[in-house]
């Protein structure tokens, strides 16, 4: 929080969130070692929000009143 990394602020503050996402989900969710249909779900659900997090971001894209 006190090093400034410039314009990689705010990619490496994704990138350690990411990390300790996939944490939480793999080691404390047990989704490692779990069966492999909880395993497909939980791989449908990040690609469901990737889904959504694209529309959001292809919505926002197109607004060109904003950029102005």
């Amino acid at each position: 929080a006190k090093m400034d990394l410039g314009i990689f602020n705010t990619l490496v503050a994704l990138t350690i969130a990411t990390v300790k996402a996939l944490l939480v989900i793999l080691i404390f969710m047990h989704v490692k070692y779990s069966p492999k249909l909880v395993q497909t779900m939980v791989g449908a659900s990040v690609l469901w929000l990737l889904i959504m997090f694209l529309f959001t971001w292809s919505d926002f894209a197109t607004r060109g009143w904003l950029f102005h």
